[in-house]
């Protein structure tokens, strides 16, 4: 079966002074984007990031979704996505990337998804920062950035310390501005690891039941708590899903669509065609040749 021809980064491809285990970095997005002419085509990476966008324009595309950039935006991808920019020259920022292990390093506990804006099936990957909250924001980024590029005694503790800090302030604005998310609450917990098994059965075409008995939770409660917080119900989120991952390999691998709908769990090719069609109003074929 042929593959994905799609790039996927790791950290050390953007630091060639990086080692193997290397888990942070962060730059100002101008040098980013001077030093990394590649990541303007589509790819992916097997991190986290977190990009502050201070001046320029332009538009970001996230898993087929345009978003603007402008000042004062942030942008949230996680591991698999797939990313693409158009922007103007001036464009400037910080940009950082970290892993689940930097992270564990001082946090073994917590999860980086425990946060709402690396919940991508979830909730929306963009925040426009108010100008008292991008101020705040700044202070925490510019000693972060420091740290990072002085070589001091116990470096990575510090900069374990300032990025939560600045996790937890980006949570509190995304939940003042979201909200009807409960933040790190029973909900979002829920929402949360319901996330997690659709990421790892959706290919199964698992009934609701299935999710629901490994949640402990009932039908009826996850498909009312998907309702209350999300707007759709728990099927919508792994059709959603199931649709994401259809996409991603017709515009970025050469598999027929046959062969995707296979890989996707569909035994009935025509149930596949028909399914794509009704929520997306393309065939397979038509939404490749729009895409490429």
């Amino acid at each position: 079966m042929q593959k994905e021809h799609l790039p996927i980064y790791q950290i050390q491809d953007f630091n060639a002074r990086a080692q193997k285990e290397q888990y942070f970095y962060c730059s100002s997005f101008s040098s980013h984007l001077q030093e990394h002419l590649f990541i303007r085509e589509p790819h992916k990476h097997d991190f986290y990031i977190l990009l502050f966008v201070t001046q320029g324009t332009g538009t970001h595309t996230i898993d087929f979704e345009e978003y603007e950039v402008k000042p004062g935006t942030v942008f949230f991808m996680i591991p698999g996505q797939v990313h693409s920019w158009k922007l103007s020259n001036d464009a400037d920022g910080f940009v950082i990337f970290l892993t689940q292990e930097f992270y564990a390093r001082e946090h073994p506990h917590r999860k980086l998804f425990d946060f709402p804006f690396f919940n991508a099936l979830l909730y929306k990957p963009v925040l426009i920062l108010a100008r008292e909250d991008e101020s705040r924001l700044m202070r925490s980024l510019h000693l972060l950035m420091q740290e990072h590029q002085d070589q001091k005694l116990m470096k990575d503790e510090m900069l374990s310390r300032y990025l939560d800090v600045l996790l937890i302030e980006l949570a509190r604005i995304y939940q003042a501005q979201e909200n009807k998310i409960e933040v790190l609450g029973t909900a979002h917990a829920l929402l949360q690891h319901l996330e997690r098994l659709i990421d790892l059965h959706y290919k199964e075409h698992a009934p609701v039941g299935f999710y629901a008995d490994r949640l402990h939770v009932t039908s009826k409660h996850l498909n009312e708590t998907c309702k209350r917080s999300l707007g759709k119900t728990t099927i919508e989120l792994i059709q959603h899903r199931t649709l994401l991952e259809a996409k991603r390999l017709l515009v970025h691998s050469e598999l027929t669509a046959s062969q995707i709908a296979t890989a996707l769990g569909y035994f009935d090719n025509t149930y596949f065609f028909r399914f794509f069609k009704k929520h997306t109003g393309y065939t397979p074929e038509q939404f490749r040749a729009a895409h490429k």
